[in-house]
Order: C-alpha cells, then sequence, then structure tokens
C-alpha cells in the first residue's frame, strides 16, 4: 500500500476537488482547475459545444460565452444518480447516458490529477452521501450508476466513503479531547449527517455512531423560487385546449418539474418535450400565455438558463443577510424583476426543513443519543448559512456548540484519511 497511489475525489453536486494519498504521504488538495479563482476547486459543469468536443469546470464556463452559448450546459448531473426514468441524453446524433456523462467528468479529474503527480493511477476514494435518495431502492441503484461511471473513468478499483463521515475524520485530526461531535455536511444536492466519538485512538468503525441524510439542499432551495414565483412568466399557469377537444388542460406537471429544478431544465431542449411545449402554445387560450411560452423558448434557445439560476443562488445568498432581496435578469425579452422576503422564503421551505431534520434525527436516533449528548456541532456549506437552518441548529444544541464555516477541503481531506485506512473502508 506505501507505494501505491490512491485518488481521493470528492465529486460533489456543485464543486469537486481531488487529493491523494501516495507512498505513505498524504497529497493535499491538487491544482486542477487552473482557471477557476481557487484552482484545487473545480465547478461541476460539462460543457458540450458539440458532440464530440467536451469542456469541464471554468474552462466550460469560458468556451459557453465565446461559443456564444451553442451547445449544452450540464450542471447538478449528479442529482439523477437515484432516478430510474433518467437515461442519459443526446447531443446531435451521440447517446450519452448519464453513467457516461459523470465517468467523463470523473475520467477529467484522473487525467488532471495524473498529470500533476506523473503516475498512473486505477485506485481511488469516491465520496458518497449519506443517501442518495429516501428510497433503499434507488439509493442502491444510485449507487450502481456510481460504479460504471467509475470503472469508465478508468478506476478499477474504487471504495465509496460517505461525505459527511469523511468531514468527520478530518474534524478528528483537528480535535484533542474526547468528544461526541454532529457533522452537517449542506451540499448543492444533499443534506447529510454523521454522529461519532473523537478519541485521540486510531480511527474505528465503531467510533461512527449514526450517518444518515437526505437529498435535498441547495439545489432544491434554488428551486423554490423558481417554483412559487418566477416561473409564471414562462407559461407555468398556461391553460390550453386540443383540437378537437372539450377538455380545459393545463400545463403538465412534468415539464414544470423540468423549468423549475437547476440539474433538469436542460433537457426542456429536447425534442420530444420542445415540441410538446409548442404544441402548447399553440392551444394556449390566452394571449398572455402565448408570449409566456415565448419568454420560455428564449430562455432555452439563447441558452439563458445557466445565468437565470445563478442569479437565483445569488438572490438566495443575499436573503441570508437581509430580510428581503431583490431578483434582477435583464437579458432582451427575459428582463424579470422581484422583491424576494427571506419570511416567504422560509414559508416555501418548510417542507425541505421539516425533511433535512428528519434526517437529522434519524441520525441521533440511529447514534442512541439526545441532543444533549452532543458536545461540538460542525456545520460546512453554503446552505449552511441560511438563517433559518442556522436558527434551528442553535434551538436545538445552543450556540456556543456551534461552528459553521465553508469547509470546502475538510471532505477531501477526511476522503484522503480514508485513502490512508484502505482496508478499513473497503466498499
Amino acid at each position: 500500500m506505501s507505494n501505491e497511489t490512491v485518488l481521493a475525489v470528492d465529486f460533489g453536486t456543485s464543486h469537486s476537488l481531488v487529493g491523494a494519498y501516495r507512498n505513505g504521504q498524504r497529497v493535499e488538495a491538487l491544482p486542477i482547475d487552473p482557471g477557476s479563482p481557487d484552482n484545487t476547486l473545480m465547478r461541476t459543469l460539462l460543457y458540450f459545444a458539440n458532440e464530440n468536443e467536451c469542456y469541464y469546470g471554468a474552462e466550460a464556463l469560458k468556451k459557453y460565452s465565446e461559443f456564444e452559448m451553442e451547445g449544452r450546459l450540464f450542471r447538478s448531473f449528479k442529482s439523477h444518480l437515484p432516478n430510474k426514468n433518467y437515461i442519459g441524453t443526446i447531443i446531435n446524433n451521440r447517446i450519452l447516458n448519464l453513467e457516461t456523462l459523470i465517468g467523463l467528468f470523473l475520467l477529467e479529474l484522473k487525467k488532471r490529477a495524473e498529470n500533476i503527480l506523473q503516475t498512473k493511477i486505477t485506485k481511488a476514494v469516491i465520496g458518497k452521501p449519506a443517501r442518495y435518495s429516501m428510497d433503499d431502492v434507488a439509493d442502491g441503484f444510485a449507487l450502481h450508476r456510481m460504479k460504471k461511471a467509475a470503472e469508465y473513468a478508468g478506476l478499477t478499483e474504487v471504495n465509496f466513503v460517505p461525505e459527511p463521515l469523511a468531514a468527520a475524520l478530518d474534524f478528528k485530526r483537528q480535535i484533542a479531547n474526547e468528544k461526541t461531535i454532529l457533522i452537517g455536511d449542506f451540499g448543492g444536492g444533499t443534506s447529510d449527517f454523521t454522529v461519532m466519538k473523537i478519541t485521540q485512538g486510531e480511527f474505528r468503525k465503531s467510533d461512527v455512531l449514526g450517518v444518515d441524510g437526505c437529498p435535498l439542499a441547495g439545489d432544491a432551495l434554488d428551486s423554490l423560487f423558481m417554483q412559487n414565483r418566477l416561473n409564471t412568466g414562462f407559461g407555468a399557469k398556461t391553460q390550453y385546449r386540443m383540437p378537437m377537444s372539450n377538455n380545459l388542460l393545463k400545463m403538465p406537471v412534468a415539464v414544470m418539474d423540468r423549468l423549475n429544478k437547476p440539474a433538469h431544465i436542460v433537457h426542456l431542449k429536447e425534442r420530444e418535450t420542445y415540441e410538446f411545449i409548442r404544441e402548447v402554445q399553440k392551444c394556449a387560450l390566452k394571449q398572455e400565455d402565448k408570449e409566456s411560452i415565448d419568454r420560455l423558448f428564449v430562455l432555452i434557445e439563447d441558452q439563458q438558463i445557466f445565468p437565470f439560476f445563478e442569479s437565483i443562488e445569488s438572490t438566495k445568498k443575499r436573503l441570508s443577510a437581509s430580510a428581503t432581496a431583490k431578483f434582477n435578469f435583464d437579458y432582451p425579452d427575459l428582463e424579470t424583476t422581484e422583491v424576494f422576503s427571506s419570511q416567504e422564503f422560509e414559508n416555501w421551505a418548510e417542507d425541505v426543513k421539516m425533511n433535512i431534520f428528519a434526517a437529522l434525527d434519524r441520525c441521533l436516533n440511529q447514534a442512541g443519543l439526545k441532543v444533549s449528548d452532543i458536545d461540538h456541532v460542525f456545520l460546512t456549506g453554503g446552505t449552511a448559512h441560511v438563517p433559518f437552518v442556522q436558527n434551528e441548529f442553535r434551538k436545538m444544541f445552543g450556540a456556543e456548540k456551534l461552528e459553521t464555516k465553508n469547509f470546502f477541503h475538510s471532505i477531501l481531506s477526511g476522503l484522503i484519511e480514508s485513502a490512508a485506512k484502505w482496508d478499513e473502508f473497503r466498499s
């Protein structure tokens, strides 16, 4: 083991990082994306200029802009893993299943790491959420897909380690005294929890008292702005009547579900869905609905989906520091100005919050502990800064036990630690 190089991959919904364990030494976050403000942090983006030309991370955004937003930009594609109905996509005549999309991204991470480390790598530790899905079958299916993606990338030996456990392993390295800690990791796609006993001795699997989570986090909160207000400007409330029919119909939920979600909206461009929306527009009863669908086509055809959701995410972040935040999007024919309040955002997010804290309750129950038994709480990720999330943790544990930072590298650090203990984390 000491002469091997084991890759450590934090493959995230929004960002990805890579480190390694090599010749018995830790290799911290590698500079895998020179175009990024933090070159160790690569946005999880794929941009296909055409079926044979693909770009990644910061270069994906750069080329997307240079090529005037032609082609296909994929974000949050990790969130499709548990969905059996999502097979993949077609770019021109090239069929790309989800395992290949993810495999391409993992392969690029591996190539860049190999180039930096000047060695071939076939062995990796890859982070996984506590749960890809609340359904056990779908959760297992997601992990199966990840294994296929890793194989595509040429990683023949892989251990999958829960991300919150990896974060806990990193904090174990920082804490000298014996404590029982809770790690809450809030990414783009999932909210994950680990309860772990920190001791001065070597890590033992029995130190992990509970691991649980749910497939809701930052992206789910972003979608609430579209779902509850912004989608009306894109035909969400359209009523239509098909030729030779008396039935009054509404824009189907399946179409609106794609419109509302950052990971799904790109698929409105697929031919069958696109043509269906065109038919709805022809049969719409009101002129204002026809015009709203025109806006939807501009959003799709002018490739404004990504910047529109970037503006939503920016608005959400501003609500963390202010009671209100202005959403403004000024692209021609898509001009939109709205003011959102933190109170209405919290009201919309009630179900998401309930599911997140239900996962926390399950984690504590699995550990056989009460809230009062937890000595310290570490919260990581952007959603950890959302005020109603912060307030709930303060109420439960007390402000004195909380530490909240954007520990972008903490999961990766823990994955490197698990790479060093390969046999203990064998999948």
